[in-house]
């Protein structure tokens, strides 16, 4: 089981009993609810105020503080998932970049040969400067103005 697939299925957990509990709380305090309209006496206060109304509270409380943590985590799964579509996009991106990068090598390579073939030429081409200076000046000698 992968990381993704395990943690899809944690969180499912967590908005199961999340749920479970959020019903099972409001199903007691329903129950108290009803039980407090035929029992109210000194024992019912007492045991109201030292473990029902604290019970109810913790209950409140827990129940908020685990929906804000499914909430962050929802809010978290959704910056992951956004996390790995940027993952993807980077790596599509690297990959056009390499592509680029290999042509770029390739036409500098072939720049190089060029200028290589360029310079041969050009060096011979100046070789021949001074036989075609030569050749001129016998052709302007042979034929005067």
């Amino acid at each position: 089981m992968d990381e993704s697939t395990w943690y899809t299925k944690q969180r499912s957990q967590l908005e199961e009993s999340l749920w479970q509990l959020k019903q099972r709380s409001r199903i007691l305090q329903d129950c108290r609810s009803q039980s407090q309209k035929n029992w109210r006496d000194d024992a019912a206060t007492a045991i109201n105020q030292r473990f029902l109304n604290p019970h109810a509270d913790d209950s409140e409380k827990s129940l908020a503080a685990l929906t804000q943590q499914l909430s962050s985590l929802t809010e978290s799964d959704r910056h992951f998932q956004q996390a790995a579509q940027l993952i993807l996009e980077a790596n599509k991106l690297s990959e056009e970049i390499e592509q680029l990068i290999e042509f770029c090598h390739q036409d500098m390579a072939r720049g190089h040969s060029e200028y290589n073939n360029f310079q041969d030429r050009n060096a011979a081409a100046q070789s021949e400067l001074p036989s075609i200076a030569q050749l001129i000046d016998r052709a302007n000698s042979c034929c005067p103005n």
